[in-house]
């Protein structure tokens, strides 16, 4: 095995030697000094390896201007045995310095031939020019699909070539078979754009070859390093083209190459054929028999009869035109409805423009049209729309469907003698209203009218860019529920985003969908809006087989509705989304019935509707049930209209701006009343304390947050939220259940914190049966008590921080949670069937104060001795007695 790997090792040596002078001189431009070091050596040529059109890796070149199309030639015999030229050559400058360019396969034995002396040249589709400078890389188009990696190292790395990889044969590599562009019959057209880059101004530049030139245009003074150039070919393959691009660059001019390999006139290829599949000849006839072919000929033959085929086909000026013929079934039911229409046969004038209509001028192959290319037909001030669906391979062998104003095209790029044809679904029909023309042309679209009006959207459906809106009827709005109906009618709150959900900006036409798949676009909000067509029934007609659902919500009952900027599907049906809802209408949704009802009978419903960039907590309905508040609306909903007090509760419940829980902090908020809430956040991790995964407000838990509506934001709370009244002290005075603790407060002279509204503070106070029991146990050590002690035990009630129940989970060893009080004590926090406070238990939680919480307790708090952990001394004359004595 070893001597296998040094056999292969001499091979890329040897290899590496004929090419290193050219390979070094394409990666770095050398200096002076460097340059007998770089010298030319001697080398012999190696065979391409040839491209497969999958691997899409060829080399393009600078050249003239591109030469009228010409057949490829086969090789001869004696030019396929002659060795052919490597895939980089090497030209000399006045400086002695060389440029490399590409060589393109095609001249690689022209250029051969030439160096015999050989004065007969085997024409080609590219002609050659040496005293051309070839271009320097500088930048490559980013279309390459799955480079093959044979081809890649060959061209960046010359000096490996085809024995190399041929010698791994077994692991894919080897010789590959000619593509069908390198084949007979193939046309090559090149096209060359220039465009000079902006110089920077002033008496120095920098060139793209890294050196310094003064204004005069010479050297000042050379790079330390030579620059690095890696040259990757972009190429695109399609049924019957192979385009190849290249971008190069010349002291700061650029230019944009693009080379064309195509069949040429007269052949072509089957469609889905093997990339080898050579250009055959194709049986070529005249317009009538390829439509008659293709299923449409009545509607040539209807041109010819009025005298109109010539001018359609644009006979005289021998231009190149392209017809998009309606196939015969969708010709004969358009002439059946016209001549219904008008009860008299199409009019001269009618015929000629609906023959005009689909005469396009130039050859039009609709895998060269990019998607919503407007075309410009015979007739004047008419444009063909051109919209193009990838479709997936598993429902279709076609890569794509096309549309001509949303007419499907049926058979494509089908040529004949005086015209590249295509056939149609339909017949195009004359454009000369915009999609808001046609809106308020309908008399069932007189609600979504007045609406797109009032929100000034209809400006974006006179504009020129594409536009696709699905329309409901006035029926679709009725199913509205009323308030959320009034909205839309006046234009408030949310009126405009719910417009864009059903808008896109793009040109989406019916064909888009298709039996058994789900099409998915975006609309104006970048919501996603799936398209699922139904599948046909064995009882189904073909009306049932062509409904076209969107969300599974609303069904398209007219679809492509064509304007001049874009097409409108009729639906009958509200495309619903949270994002612009009215916040009533989201609450009906989140079952916030009470509340919401709270809202309606006190009048102040559109008040919040039109609210924009708050905050609302909700209370759920299972925390308002047994509230005085929902009595009343339950039984007197009435005395609510107009209720001061209501309005200032629920006012509460609002806070500005609007704020998700991804960015809730520790902080207090004000609120619409005028108040503070208080904002706190926990974490129920027993090991990883510091991720903060709940959050009150006044110590109300949130249970379900971020539904978005029109601006806002909605959070739903476990209890209704109530302004406090009173600070610490005033709550223990208001209680006459907490009057022996009051007093000890008093007496420790510590009543000025409890008053403090500068800060939050948590109280930890036990009712007076705590202080009865122990002083029928203890009466003597409690009148002994210093002050000291007494100041001591009152600040072990106190926390300097805002510690809810909600906040204390259950934790065990070793991850045990603490709270510090203010006398310096760590008091340990655990919930079993109550929240627990060191030895005491918390009966009833968050009494909420302006300057903190209060909790009352059933002990008073002992907290635990510091253990004073000392290492024991040892005597000097100790001896350890083993290994393990003398560690400790």
């Amino acid at each position: 095995m070893l001597r296998l790997w040094a056999c292969l090792l001499l091979v890329c040596f040897a290899q590496a030697v004929p090419f290193y002078s050219d390979f070094m001189q394409h990666l770095t431009r050398p200096l002076p000094l460097h340059r007998t070091l770089f010298g030319p050596i001697p080398y012999a040529p190696l065979e391409p390896l040839r491209a497969q059109p999958s691997q899409r890796v060829a080399s393009v070149w600078a050249a003239p201007p591109p030469a009228s199309l010409t057949v490829q030639q086969p090789r001869p015999q004696a030019q396929l045995n002659a060795p052919l030229l490597p895939l980089y050559s090497s030209s000399y400058g006045s400086d002695g310095i060389t440029d490399t360019e590409f060589v393109p396969l095609e001249q690689q034995q022209q250029h051969q031939q030439r160096q015999q002396g050989r004065q007969d040249v085997v024409a080609t589709p590219v002609s050659p020019q040496s005293d051309q400078k070839p271009f320097n890389v500088d930048t490559i188009t980013s279309d390459v699909n799955s480079p093959n990696p044979a081809v890649f190292f060959q061209q960046s790395f010359p000096f490996f070539g085809n024995e190399f990889f041929n010698s791994f044969g077994g692991f894919g590599f080897g010789n590959a078979q000619e593509p069908w562009w390198k084949g007979p019959n193939v046309c090559t057209e090149k096209e060359e754009n220039e465009g000079a880059t902006t110089e920077t101004d002033g008496d120095e530049s920098v060139d793209t070859f890294g050196q310094e030139r003064d204004g005069a245009g010479s050297v000042v003074r050379s790079p330390l390093f030579g620059q690095f150039h890696f040259s990757v070919n972009s190429c695109a393959e399609k049924p019957n083209k192979h385009v190849c691009t290249k971008i190069v660059n010349q002291n700061g001019k650029k230019k944009t190459l693009t080379l064309t390999r195509q069949c040429c006139h007269g052949y072509g290829r089957p469609r889905n054929a093997d990339f080898t599949t050579p250009c055959e000849k194709i049986e070529i006839k005249d317009i009538e028999a390829t439509a008659a072919d293709m299923g449409a000929k009545q509607f040539i033959e209807s041109a010819k009869s009025a005298g109109e085929l010539a001018d359609m086909l644009a006979s005289n000026s021998g231009k190149k035109v392209t017809v998009f013929v309606p196939n015969d079934a969708a010709f004969q039911e358009y002439r059946g409805q016209h001549q219904l229409e008008n009860n008299v046969e199409d009019s001269k004038a009618e015929a000629s423009s609906i023959y005009k209509l689909h005469s396009v001028l130039g050859d039009v192959q609709l895998e060269d049209v990019p998607n919503e290319k407007l075309l410009q037909s015979e007739l004047p001030g008419q444009k063909i729309r051109i919209n193009s669906y990838q479709l997936p391979p598993a429902l279709s062998p076609e890569p794509y469907r096309y549309a001509a104003n949303c007419v499907p095209i049926e058979k494509h790029d089908k040529l004949s003698e005086q015209a590249l044809v295509h056939t149609l679904n339909g017949v195009l029909k004359p454009l000369t209203k915009t999609v808001m023309d046609i809106i308020r042309d309908r008399a069932d679209m007189s609600i979504m009218r007045a609406v797109l009006e009032k929100t000034n959207i209809s400006a974006m459906l006179e504009a020129d860019k594409p536009v696709t809106i699905f329309v409901p009827t006035d029926a679709a709005f009725e199913k509205l529920e009323p308030h959320l109906r009034r909205t839309l009618k006046e234009g408030r709150g949310c009126a405009s985003n719910i417009l864009k959900n059903h808008m896109l900006d793009l040109t989406f036409c019916s064909l888009a969908t298709l039996p058994g798949a789900k099409t998915t676009a975006y609309n104006l909000l970048g919501e996603p809006l799936l398209f699922n067509r139904t599948q046909r029934a064995a009882n189904s007609t073909e009306e049932q087989e062509s409904a076209v659902y969107i969300n599974s919500v609303a069904k398209i009952l007219d679809a492509d509705i064509m304007g001049t900027n874009g097409v409108l599907h009729i639906i009958d049906t509200i495309l619903p989304t949270e994002s612009a809802l009215p916040m009533t209408s989201l609450m009906s949704q989140k079952n916030l019935t009470i509340f919401k009802q709270l809202l309606e009978a006190s009048g102040f419903d559109d008040q919040f509707d039109d609210l924009d960039n708050v905050t609302i907590f909700a209370p759920t309905d299972k925390a308002l049930q047994n509230s005085e508040w929902a009595r009343l609306v339950a039984e007197q909903p009435e005395s609510l209209k107009g209720n001061k007090d209501l309005l200032k509760f629920l006012n509460y419940h609002v806070i500005k701006p609007m704020i998700k829980t991804c960015d809730l902090s520790e902080s207090t908020l004000p609120t619409v009343e005028g108040t503070n809430v208080r904002l706190n956040l926990y974490s129920t991790h027993a090991l990883f304390s510091d991720v903060m995964n709940r959050a009150t407000v006044n110590c109300a838990r949130l249970v379900h947050f971020d539904d978005e509506s029109c601006g806002s934001v909605l959070h739903q709370l476990d209890r209704p939220l109530t302004p406090p009244q009173n600070n610490l002290l005033k709550s223990l005075e208001a209680n006459p259940n907490y009057s022996k603790f009051l007093e000890l407060v008093r007496k420790a002279n510590l009543t000025h914190l409890l008053t403090n509204d500068s800060d939050s503070f948590t109280l930890l106070v036990p009712k007076n049966d705590v202080f009865d029991e122990l002083s029928e146990s203890s009466e003597s050590k409690a009148t002994a008590q210093s002050q000291a002690e007494l100041v001591a035990q009152v600040k072990t009630h106190i926390v300097n921080d805002v510690v809810c129940c909600a906040g204390i989970i259950p934790t065990n060893w070793p991850f045990v949670r603490s709270i510090e009080s203010i006398s310096g004590h760590h008091l340990r926090i655990t919930r079993d069937r109550r929240p627990k406070i060191e030895n005491a238990g918390v009966t009833k939680c968050d009494v909420v104060a302006t300057n903190g919480i209060l909790h009352e307790i059933n002990d008073v708090i002992v907290p635990r001795p510091t253990q004073q952990h000392r290492r024991p001394q040892l005597s000097p004359n100790y001896q350890p007695h083993d290994d393990f004595d003398g560690f400790f």
